[in-house]
């Protein structure tokens, strides 16, 4: 009987060791539009506050260089916003620079970088897919793999990321 005791015990244990949510953050609050590499995200969809900063991910930006001329280099975004939540998009051709951001029924013009297949996963597993938008790189450094900026679409607002890839 005891052994069945140390057995419940440790697989609680264990399974309390997984979960990586950092309970100190606030997922209330937009974090600061930061370019260190800080690993933090955050955007309004529909006025409703989503932040990545209280699940500890390492790979929430994956980057995939261009293989030749003819194609693009993309930086994936997937980032968990809650236990069962997610956000994730691509960033085509990404590159530092300074724009105005323009609303995204205007269309981007050439000198805007867009990012697309935006997929928004509820807490109830269901995917629903959002309208493109536009993206400010304000860092993009592929030494320190660090990519930061503003993005926003028509109902994704004040958006900003600060991520590792």
């Amino acid at each position: 009987m005891i052994k069945y005791l140390i057995t419940i015990v440790l697989t609680i244990a264990l399974c309390c060791s997984c979960n990586r949510e950092d309970f100190s953050a606030d997922p209330t609050i937009m974090p600061p539009a930061t370019q260190t590499g800080a690993n933090t995200f955050g955007c309004l969809i529909d006025g409703w506050v989503y932040t990545g900063q209280r699940y500890d991910s390492d790979d929430k930006a994956s980057y995939y260089p261009a293989r030749n001329e003819d194609e693009k280099a993309i930086v994936s975004i997937d980032v968990r916003v809650d236990n069962n939540a997610s956000i994730s998009f691509n960033i085509i051709d990404p590159k530092e620079k300074d724009i105005t951001i323009y609303s995204i029924s205007e269309g981007a013009s050439d000198d805007q970088t867009i990012y697309t297949d935006v997929i928004f996963k509820n807490e109830n597993n269901q995917e629903e897919k959002l309208e493109d938008g536009i993206i400010n790189i304000t860092r993009f450094d592929l030494n320190n793999r660090i990519i930061s900026g503003t993005f926003e679409g028509e109902r994704i607002k004040e958006g900003r990321l600060d991520l590792k890839f």
